[in-house]
């Protein structure tokens, strides 16, 4: 077989996978009502309880995804400690050894770009990767950020109907591939809670069976004597709607979300649903990317103290420049410079915090909108590229801690000063 054959088998393997594909997106899945609902893109923290006033504390997806991740590196450090039995054993186990190797490889990076600081440095940029590692590769997990709370979607959110699958077990109803769903009013969210603080009441399946029946009655009659009359396709959807809507309410109080016959007899329920996800990746969260950035900023600047001392500000204002004007006086430029470093020691916060919460929710946004384009197995091909991705901004934002630390530990005017006080 020659390589154009090859080649044509490997172009056929290729339509053919995607055909699969394909058929079970758009086949399979809207069939029964589980095709992918569009994604709700949120850049704050979800709050489980979204009726709490914003100025009180409201605990967030983001934050159980925080807790979560702290707590897996606190196991993983606990698995090797006791594996190594605290580092005594001399033959490493499996655990130890896995981590000895990939230690042992981050120490050594730090020695080639801190040299002698590099000791010091370690436990901070190490425990930085670490947990960065956990928060970023939890976000691919199944599960994370598709399974949570299912509660009334708030105005503005697009919106689906809900169906229950257990016992206490409800999901999104969606029968259609690439289906927007509806955009929930302050009316649409005040009419579902009535609908729960009245106990949820569901009609029997008798109720629903001769309700669908009756819709698909008078929908196949209004359509006919509709098309008879002349009217437009938007018109003759327009009065189809309403009269879902009317059958719906006489089932579901107050509904507002119209439903087909084939819906009602199933038992979906007509109001506006979202769901959030009981754990979303942690990055993806501004508060967590800033607040760690802050803590990489601040420990740059104690270790820069630790190494230099008091001269270790003569960076930011430089009162020798000032101080020696007379011989030298364009030592006025190195003041001007040194009241500019301020600006970019700042600008390291909103470097390193943008930097990784920017890769990593547009990251999250790609997964979603692969799902919901294409729900069957070519989403896998991008979780594999996230991994890379994820692992890359875990090593960019512990190296950078290093450079910047490593470079606030050096004395930029210990040497000068040195120089003159000899001469």
């Amino acid at each position: 077989m020659n390589t154009t054959m090859r080649g044509c088998l490997v172009l056929l393997g290729i339509i053919g996978f995607l055909i699969v594909c394909s058929l079970f997106t758009f086949g399979f899945m809207p069939s029964n009502g589980i095709a992918v609902a569009v994604p709700v893109i949120m850049v704050p923290g979800e709050p489980y309880d979204p009726k709490l006033p914003v100025d009180s504390f409201r605990w967030t997806n983001t934050l159980t995804a925080t807790v979560l991740a702290g707590l897996v590196v606190l196991l993983f450090t606990f698995l090797v400690w006791r594996s190594s039995k605290g580092w005594t054993r001399e033959v490493p186990g499996r655990w130890q050894g896995w981590a000895e190797v990939f230690f042992g490889f981050f120490y050594d990076l730090n020695k080639q770009i801190a040299g002698k600081n590099a000791r010091l440095l370690f436990p901070l940029t190490a425990t930085i990767f670490v947990f960065l590692l956990a928060t970023n590769w939890m976000k691919l997990l199944p599960g994370i950020e598709t399974v949570g709370v299912l509660h009334c979607a708030e105005a503005g959110f697009s919106a689906y109907p809900m169906v229950q699958i257990g016992n206490d077990a409800y999901q999104l109803y969606n029968d259609q591939a690439l289906n927007v769903g509806r955009t929930a009013t302050e009316e649409d969210y005040h009419h579902c809670e009535a609908w729960k603080k009245a106990g949820k009441r569901k009609p029997s399946s008798v109720e629903k069976h001769e309700a669908a029946e009756r819709l698909a009655e008078q929908e196949a009659a209004l359509v006919e004597r509709l098309t008879a009359e002349g009217a437009s396709d938007t018109a003759i959807a327009a009065e189809v709607e309403a009269l879902r809507l009317e059958i719906a309410k006489e089932l579901y109080a107050h509904a507002t979300y119209p439903l087909t016959a084939e819906q009602l007899d199933k038992g979906v329920v007509p109001y506006h649903f979202v769901i959030t996800p009981f754990v979303r990746g942690a990055t993806t969260d501004l508060n967590l990317t800033i607040g760690l950035a802050l803590v990489s900023v601040i420990a740059v600047q104690v270790f820069g103290v630790m190494a230099q001392g008091p001269n270790y500000f003569q960076k930011f204002v430089n009162l020798r420049a000032l101080g020696n004007l007379g011989k030298k006086p364009l030592g006025a430029i190195d003041f001007v410079v040194g009241l500019i470093e301020i600006i970019s020691e700042l600008g390291k916060i909103i470097s390193l915090a943008f930097r990784l919460f920017g890769n990593m929710f547009a990251g999250g946004i790609l997964l979603i909108v692969m799902a919901f384009l294409v729900a069957a197995f070519l989403p896998l091909i991008f979780i594999g590229l996230e991994v890379i991705i994820t692992t890359v901004q875990a090593l960019v934002f512990a190296v950078l801690t290093l450079v910047f630390a490593s470079q606030a530990m050096e004395g930029h005017h210990g040497d000068e000063e040195h120089g003159e006080a000899h001469h």
